[in-house]
């Protein structure tokens, strides 16, 4: 699976390295702003700037907004491993206590029927 993973990561980053030197010109050379018009309100323009870098500041925007998005279900994630881990060790602990407890019983009953007999044999004589 592993390798299976890395292969993917590789056909990945070679088709973007395709599509981005193939479209070299279009990222670096042409230059472009962006105005957001709010109505009634503004209009806000940027300086004129390469689309690579409107598309990184996208990206990275898109990017941090997943990951503060997940955050909160990372944090419940990591809380029930953590208690799920306590309750599983909790329970490999009772487990053994209950096969020495069993351990110690399963011995004592060893030791009675190999008095039993005896103390049988004891009876039936006298």
């Amino acid at each position: 699976m592993k390798k299976m993973k890395l292969a993917l990561w590789i056909i990945l980053i070679v088709l973007i390295a395709v599509i981005f030197l193939s479209n070299k010109e279009y990222f670096f050379q042409e230059k472009n702003s962006i105005q957001i018009i709010l109505p009634y309100i503004a209009t806000y323009k940027f300086k004129e700037m390469p689309n690579i870098v409107y598309l990184l500041v996208f990206f990275v925007i898109g990017f941090l907004g997943a990951y503060f998005f997940n955050l909160t279900e990372r944090f419940k994630s990591k809380k029930t491993i953590k208690n799920l881990n306590a309750a599983a060790t909790s329970q490999l602990e009772e487990i053994s206590a209950l096969k020495k407890e069993m351990d110690s019983l399963k011995s004592g009953v060893v030791d009675n029927k190999t008095y039993e007999p005896e103390e049988q044999e004891s009876v039936s004589t006298t």
